[in-house]
Order: structure tokens, then sequence, then C-alpha cells
């Protein structure tokens, strides 16, 4: 009796998660990022960019086309994408992990960042997202 309520537990938390990530819409997403800069009383303004994002590719980029950036852990947990991201250019380097979490048309999380930039001493961010589905992606 005790193997089959675990079977069912395990079986309806699939079907929940399955349900759940099903709210997610691939397309093209409006997204607008707050940066917080650790240690700076002066912080950078919002900055809105549209971004196809897929079931198979749910992580937002990193928009600055001088750095190549590769998706090192990527974990879907009902309608919640958590991540971890490195960035390697001639600038640098940068190292990401955020948590977003997508409802229907709409997206919130978080990201923390940490820079290592030439002659530059480490520095850290904190970028809180909200985004929302705008349609299907460009073609």
């Amino acid at each position: 009796m005790r193997n089959v309520l675990v079977a069912v537990v395990v079986l309806l938390s699939v079907f929940w998660a399955a349900g759940a990530w099903a709210q997610f819409k691939d397309g093209l997403w409006e997204i607008t990022t707050q940066v917080e800069i650790k240690g700076m009383k002066q912080q950078m303004p919002p900055a809105t960019f549209r971004q196809c994002i897929t079931k198979s590719d749910p992580v937002v980029k990193n928009q600055d086309k001088n750095y190549e950036c590769k998706t090192t852990h990527l974990n879907t947990s009902g309608n919640t994408v958590t991540y971890a991201v490195e960035c390697k250019g001639k600038e640098g380097a940068m190292f990401s992990e955020g948590k977003n979490t997508y409802t229907g048309g709409t997206m919130e999380g978080s990201a923390t960042t940490s820079f290592k930039m030439k002659g530059q001493p480490a520095m850290q961010t904190i970028s809180r997202m909200k985004g929302k589905y705008i349609g299907a992606c460009p073609k």
C-alpha cells in the first residue's frame, strides 16, 4: 500500500510540473531588467529588450555581442527555470546564476552576475527581470 501511495504522489508531481510548464509560451518576449550594482548608490536605468524564448532555450541572454555565452546549468521545475551562464570576451568574463518563473504570458526573475574585467576590481550585480509575451518570433 505504501509503495502505491508513493507512486501516486510521484505521478501527480510529474503531471503538475508538466501542466505548469505547459503554461509557458514559446515566442518573442519583451523583458525589462533593472540592474543594481553592489556597492554603488547610483543605479542604472531599466533596460528593455526583446528575445525569442523557447522551452528548449528558456534562459534570458546577455545582449552584449562582445561576449560569447554558454549555459552551464539548466533546470526546470514546474514553471520555474534556474540556470547558470558563463560569458567570455576580450574585456573579461562574467558568470550569472538566475531563476525565472513563467506564468502564461508573464515572467518574473532575478540573476546575480559576477564580473571580472581586465584591469578592474571584481564587481557584482543583481538584475530583477519582468517580461511579457509579445507573440511569435520573427522569421
